[in-house]
């Protein structure tokens, strides 16, 4: 009895091995998902985000209900879970676990109303163009090679990597034909599909009623494969990605200091940028202990310009003798004022590298203003002749309209930010601004009282100083940092795969526009903030650098390898268009969809030295002009010549819809039709 209990136990185990052992995958040629490469010439995205957008086109044709439909098919690819986090352990704890033996051996299923109708489903077009460049091959055409006289199997189990000739649980052989090895299934109850043969031959694979639900159990065992931490290439970095990388601060500069806030914020309201960049780079105001320093310039990403009315007033003053004044007695201070209406602008500016946000609470904000003025008044005992003068002094301690604190311009040339320490000191100034500046009553001109000159006959200036003069003073207190400046580098690395691949919609500037402006980024731009000690600010080299600067970037981290150790760095990529575009186009019914691939690119010369014949590994990237385009020919027939050309013998050919496995009707484009109008065209007579 306990050997019959041995003897079951141990062939269930063998079973189980065997059950474990039905799936496999291929590896794809770049984006040629037929020919196929052996194990460990694999080609892969390497950058964790791709971008996506619909152009006019798609829009127009498609409408709303179009972008709905193909954003559920980016909902499916979001969906995977990171390849770190796919278990392979069977049987699987739960449903819901994030196990490949919980994903369906076949990603496909059957509406009947649908391919009554003759629909094709957008939704599963859109997903099967995505997934087809992943990197994984077509194991349904391709599990087979025929190389240098032989039969190589390229399917690959995607938990020891050993050769496999299951997909999806179902066995295969093959015979050469056309000087092909064609796989078959040995069990021809059980076909072999997967979602990435499927974006291969997406028509018949996807014909009329058919529609996609999810990658199979091979899908997500080739995906974990491909994009888990530990597989490690030497790889370049996609267009406008880059490497942040810490330096050395300067030995000859090593700090980064703080200056006042509230002169910098008063001044740039009245300034235009050409005058307030200038003011800034006199570097007067920072205060005395800064006066060596070398100013950066102002980054501005966006002026706004308000306009008010407003008086301008001259006033000017001199001295005269009144006709009635008495014999002797000292000239009399006058004011002549002039006022006029002018239209005053008021700048607000939008910095790319200043960091504002040190401030102040008003409640606590104080300026002292001072105000003399100097008039003559003669004593009793004076000289005739003689002009004494009087001193009137006052005070006023108030709050202030304008923020204080401190803000610090950020370097732009040959770095892209900084990481601050704590390691800092103060430096409390006392900081003036002369709000009217003094009248000495000279006469270099010659011109009369009241035109702009003093008393001086013939141009001479008085002796005495009489005028007025105003003032403010407050405090500030500035700080120095030692500052790593951050650079960004694009050197090839051996790295590591990207766990997951994240879909990320860009809007343009419409919903019927592709134009991206850069301004239309401001609102969302992440400005420096000093809390997190260490950001990046600006696009490198590059010519338009003060509008690129409110590009969306993308910050992840990857590992990667170094002098034989494992590191994690921190990475960014700039959005400068989308990487993928849906288009719409008028061509031949028998094309639904089509694309232009990805570029990509053979890294085989990198990693070590080169060997003839192999065609990896490699990256997959964004081209120029990727993008997947949809057939907007619409209500059509397919011509059949052995039938009397006419609308009764010709048949209706497919038309673009949206279904899956709700009981709603099928969704029918473009917008304006519906399934009701669709079906009243096909079966008008009978």
């Amino acid at each position: 009895m306990f050997y019959i209990i041995k003897r079951s136990v141990l062939i269930f185990a063998i079973f189980l091995m065997g059950f474990q052992g039905v799936r496999a995958f291929t590896l794809a040629n770049g984006t040629n998902r037929i020919a196929v490469n052996n194990l460990g010439e694999e080609y892969r995205w390497n950058s964790p985000f791709v971008t996506y957008s619909y152009d006019e086109s798609f829009l127009n044709y498609f409408g709303s209900n179009g972008v709905v439909a193909v954003e559920k098919a980016m909902t499916i690819l979001n969906g995977i879970p990171p390849a770190s986090a796919i278990k392979t352990t069977y049987p699987p704890e739960s449903s819901e676990e994030q196990n490949l033996w919980n994903y369906p051996t076949r990603p496909d299923r059957f509406h009947a109303r649908a391919y009554n109708d003759r629909i094709l489903d957008i939704k599963s077009y859109a997903l099967a163009e995505l997934f087809g460049f992943m990197g994984l091959g077509n194991p349904e055409d391709s599990a087979f090679r025929l190389e240098f006289g032989a039969v190589a199997l390229r399917n690959w189990d995607p938990v020891t990597y050993n050769p496999s000739k299951y997909v999806n649980g179902s066995l295969l052989s093959w015979v050469v034909m056309g000087g092909n090895a064609l796989p078959f299934p040995i069990d021809v109850t059980k076909p072999v599909r997967t979602l990435a043969g499927t974006s291969d031959n997406r028509n018949p694979r996807l014909s009329e009623g058919k529609y996609l639900v999810a990658p199979t159990r091979d899908d997500i065992g080739g995906y974990k494969y491909l994009y888990r931490k530990d597989n490690f290439n030497i790889e370049g970095l996609p267009p406008f990605t880059y490497q942040m990388v810490t330096n050395q601060p300067n030995l000859t500069n090593p700090a980064i200091f703080s200056i006042d806030l509230r002169w910098f914020s008063k001044e740039s309201k009245t300034n235009t940028p050409a005058a307030f960049k200038q003011f800034v780079l006199t570097n007067q105001w920072w205060g005395s202990v800064y006066t060596n320093l070398n100013i950066p310039p102002l980054l501005v990403l966006k002026t706004n310009v308000t306009w008010s009315m407003g008086w301008t007033t001259n006033v000017t003053p001199y001295l005269t003798n009144f006709p009635w004044t008495p014999v002797g007695q000292p000239a009399t201070l006058v004011y002549l004022t002039n006022k006029y209406r002018i239209f005053q602008p008021a700048y607000d500016y939008i910095f790319g590298n200043v960091i504002t946000n040190i401030h102040v609470p008003k409640e606590e904000s104080k300026v002292l203003y001072r105000s003399w003025e100097v008039v003559p008044k003669a004593p009793l005992w004076s000289v005739i002749g003689s002009v004494p003068t009087t001193t009137n002094y006052t005070t006023t301690i108030l709050n202030d309209d304008f923020p204080h604190g401190e803000i610090i311009i950020l370097p732009t040339t040959n770095v892209v930010g900084y990481h601050f320490t704590e390691m800092q000191f103060e430096e409390v100034n006392t900081l003036t601004n002369i709000l009217t500046p003094t009248n000495n009553l000279a006469n270099p001109g010659g011109a009369l009282p009241g035109q702009g000159g003093g008393l001086g006959a013939a141009g001479a200036a008085i002796t005495n100083f009489v005028g007025v003069m105003e003032d403010e003073v407050w405090q500030s207190t500035n700080h120095s940092y030692l500052a790593y400046p951050i650079v960004l580098q694009t050197n090839a690395l051996l790295m590591g795969g990207i766990d997951k691949i994240n879909y990320v919609r860009m809007q343009g500037d419409s919903l019927v526009t592709t134009n991206y402006s850069i301004s239309r980024f401001l609102d969302g731009y992440k400005f420096p903030d000093l809390e997190k000690q260490t950001f990046t600010y600006v696009i490198p080299n590059s010519g338009v650098g003060l509008t690129n600067a409110a590009l969306p970037s993308y910050e992840y981290d990857m590992d990667y390898v170094t002098n034989g150790v494992r590191k994690t760095g921190k990475f960014i990529k700039f959005f400068t268009r989308p990487d993928i575009m849906f288009s719409a186009i008028n061509a031949s019914p028998t094309i639904a969809s089509t694309n232009t691939p990805p570029s990509v690119v053979n890294n085989n010369s990198i990693n070590g030295i080169q060997t003839l014949g192999l065609s990896g590994p490699g990256v997959i990237q964004p081209s120029v002009n990727m993008n997947i385009v949809f057939n907007k020919i619409g209500i059509h027939w397919d011509l059949n010549d052995l039938w009397f050309l006419n609308e009764e013998n010709q048949s209706p050919g497919w038309v673009w819809g949206h279904f899956d496995g709700a009981m709603d009707e099928p969704m029918i484009f473009p917008n304006s039709q519906t399934i009701q109008d669709l079906e009243r065209e096909i079966y008008s007579d009978e």
